[in-house]
């Protein structure tokens, strides 16, 4: 079975999601959609953090394997702006992020990466969309999919954007046609 896995990289709650190629997938066709992850604390240490980090990255990777062993791409949401008003949240996603984009190309699995605006876009045709909006897009998307967060429902619209790349899928909107995605070299339409 080939897939392609939708990552919402977070240190609370991952979310992970998995569209099956047509090909061997069920009818319907129902993505998976997880959420992974643990609380840390405002006072851990930067050696605590690390660690944290570095445990989430090996949970999101193991629950990938576990949900898709053939993965024929991940499209993972790329690194929002910095927030001034929390800069150390900001850097443990970028590391949390590396770790993730390190580890699948270890495994030399193509990774794509989708700006946060561009998935806000490509969901709802609104590039400052709301959580709310972004959980609707992809329940209509997938009606059959069990979508139990903002996380998963990311995640799952990342997917898609996958899906459709590949062509296992004609883009429904609009707004789904050639999202402006870093798609890894030779990764053919």
């Amino acid at each position: 079975m080939s897939a392609v896995v939708g990552l919402d990289p977070s240190l609370t709650a991952a979310g992970i999601a998995v569209i099956e190629s047509p090909l061997s997938a069920s009818t319907p066709n129902a993505p998976s959609c997880v959420s992974v992850g643990s609380g840390g604390s405002a006072t851990d240490t930067d050696a605590e953090t690390a660690i944290r980090i570095r445990r989430q990255a090996v949970r999101v990777i193991g629950t990938v394997g576990k949900l898709a062993p053939k993965v024929s791409l991940v499209v993972i949401e790329g690194l929002p702006r910095p927030n001034p008003n929390a800069p150390g949240r900001h850097s443990e996603r970028c590391a949390l992020y590396w770790e993730i984009v390190a580890e699948l190309s270890i495994r030399k699995i193509p990774v794509a990466v989708c700006k946060p605006t561009t998935l806000k876009l490509f969901g709802t045709g609104d590039g400052k969309a709301d959580k709310r909006a972004m959980v609707a897009a992809a329940r209509e998307l997938w009606p059959h999919a069990r979508i139990h967060d903002d996380n998963q429902a990311d995640a799952l619209l990342l997917a898609t954007a996958g899906a459709y790349r590949l062509r296992w899928y004609e883009p429904e909107l609009p707004n789904h046609i050639e999202p402006r995605i870093t798609w890894p070299k030779g990764l053919t339409k």
